[in-house]
């Protein structure tokens, strides 16, 4: 039997660190209520859009409740797009991986760059029709995923992991949340008769002075991990494999890891202030 209570319990769960996140970093309520408005707007055009209805300000009213005035203003706003990190996602695992562009045990093979006949534009092109080759080339240099060699190019890195840049972080945090509410929810309702992986492990009495060399730890073995992960799924994505058969439909695949190592700070201890009128000095007599 399903539990009727499990979207609130859900949502209580995930809401709690990320009200936390937004006390530590001053997010207001007002803020947060602006936020959250425009989300269920954008999430209930999808959920229109995906069940191929016609959207309109009614009918996002009635699924948010946000009234027509306030669904209006924010429909015309535009959010951002996550489409280049997409792309170049999508680009870099499949020059990584994909068996035109070099074999499992040699690194991907260089490609030309000059022109719209080039390999790398055939590869952009394998990946999104919309997206020109240039500006996908210039990022790729710009984060130093690649190098070139004469005519050639020569990619440096397995996967899309700029440093610094605070919305591609802060979008992956979103994704993470997502994927993992999902398998979470999957799990707990017996969607699968294979359960997703939902594994955690946790220690909490350790001495700070170790923290680096377990980071380090950490660091390598979730490497390793994730070129087997790669190496394995890379056997049945049809954008690498052009030659696996063409079923209906499309299915996801997400493995996700994060580990954290932090010092337990101990509360800090706020002393109140004395409040109250101060006493009153007499006046001295002249």
């Amino acid at each position: 039997m399903r539990n009727n209570h499990l979207p609130t319990l859900i949502t209580n769960a995930i809401l709690r660190p990320l009200v936390r996140l937004c006390l530590a970093r001053g997010v207001r309520i007002q803020e947060l209520e602006a936020l959250l408005k425009a989300v269920l707007v954008a999430e209930a055009r999808t959920a229109i859009e995906a069940a191929q209805s016609e959207v309109s300000v009614s009918k996002i009213s009635v699924i948010t409740g946000i009234n027509r005035t306030e669904v209006a203003r924010l429909v015309s706003g535009d959010g951002p797009s996550q489409e280049k990190h997409d792309v170049l996602n999508r680009v870099i695992g499949l020059w990584s991986h994909g068996r035109a562009y070099g074999s499992p045990d040699a690194p991907p093979r260089p490609l030309t760059y000059q022109g719209l006949g080039s390999e790398f534009a055939a590869l952009v092109a394998t990946v999104s029709k919309e997206v020109s080759p240039y500006p996908v080339l210039f990022e790729l240099e710009r984060i130093g995923a690649i190098r070139y060699d004469g005519d050639r190019a020569i990619l440096q890195v397995v996967e899309y992991t700029p440093h610094g840049d605070v919305e591609h972080g802060v979008q992956v945090l979103s994704d993470d949340i997502e994927d993992l509410a999902t398998a979470v929810e999957q799990n707990l309702t017996s969607c699968n008769e294979t359960p997703s992986v939902h594994l955690r492990t946790s220690y909490d009495n350790i001495d700070p002075a170790e923290l680096p060399q377990i980071r380090r730890w950490l660091l390598e073995k979730g490497a390793a991990f994730h070129r087997e992960v790669r190496s394995y799924l890379s056997l049945f994505d049809r954008d690498i494999n052009p030659s696996l058969p063409r079923g209906d439909g499309r299915a996801r695949v997400v493995v996700s890891l994060f580990s954290l190592g932090a010092k337990i700070e101990a509360p800090k201890e706020l002393k109140p202030k004395k409040r109250g009128r101060k006493p009153c000095v007499p006046a001295s007599a002249d």
